[in-house]
């Protein structure tokens, strides 16, 4: 199955702008005549090291933002305890090291098969469909949005927009300081659910389950 993430297109585009932001070029004094032929006793050119300028390494610093662990509680107690029957197939070990609240949608369905992996504040899950596939994300770490397709800002969700993929749809949003995804991906272009928005922000719109692992308990007070 495709497991194609923007977020590591994204990291991968910063790392290319890392190694290219640092050249060496040369030297323009002068070591040979006119005729082209060295001169005797100049010195060989001294290499210049051009440094990374500061746009590109706030590019690559990707500052971290910071939880609304009171926020996120709240919307645990709202979830009523939803969140963990919905995560109740999620590898445990995963949910316990993620540091950062999971958002779940409120559909059995779609989260009975789901897989969790974790690198503790960032998380992704993903799910089978029939014809396709939903991945969901959160992260605390700020990075690029993707530039090859125009955004569509909505209402809704703080910071909601959407873009279309090449195969689907992605929904970007933020809640309690964390930066959360939703994307829809399809088998066959003439899909519904990818030829629009309607399906994704209706996802988007059922993804409000909160599940805290251990780490993420421990960070908001709560205990292990």
């Amino acid at each position: 199955m495709r497991h194609e993430k923007w977020l590591v297109t994204a990291g991968a585009v910063a790392a290319t702008l890392v190694a290219g932001a640092a050249w060496i070029t040369t030297s323009k004094a002068q070591t040979r005549d006119a005729a082209g032929r060295p001169i005797p006793g100049a010195a060989a050119p001294a290499p210049t090291v051009t440094r990374p300028t500061a746009g590109i390494a706030a590019l690559v610093a990707r500052p971290r933002s910071r939880v609304d662990w009171q926020g996120a509680v709240g919307g645990l107690r709202q979830s009523g305890g939803v969140g963990d029957t919905l995560g109740a197939n999620l590898n445990r070990d995963q949910v316990d090291i993620t540091a950062v609240p999971i958002l779940l949608p409120r559909d059995p369905k779609l989260t009975a098969g789901a897989r969790i992996y974790s690198f503790g504040d960032y998380y992704t899950i993903t799910a089978d469909t029939v014809g396709g596939g939903v991945s969901l994300s959160g992260t605390t770490t700020t990075v690029p949005m993707p530039a090859s397709k125009p955004l569509k800002i909505e209402s809704g969700p703080e910071m909601l927009t959407v873009q279309r993929t090449v195969d689907g749809q992605l929904a970007s949003f933020v809640r309690y300081g964390v930066l959360y995804t939703v994307e829809v991906r399809c088998d066959a272009p003439s899909d519904p659910r990818c030829l629009d928005d309607n399906y994704v922000l209706g996802l988007v719109g059922k993804t409000t389950a909160v599940v805290l692992g251990k780490a993420a308990r421990a960070e908001a007070g709560l205990g292990g």
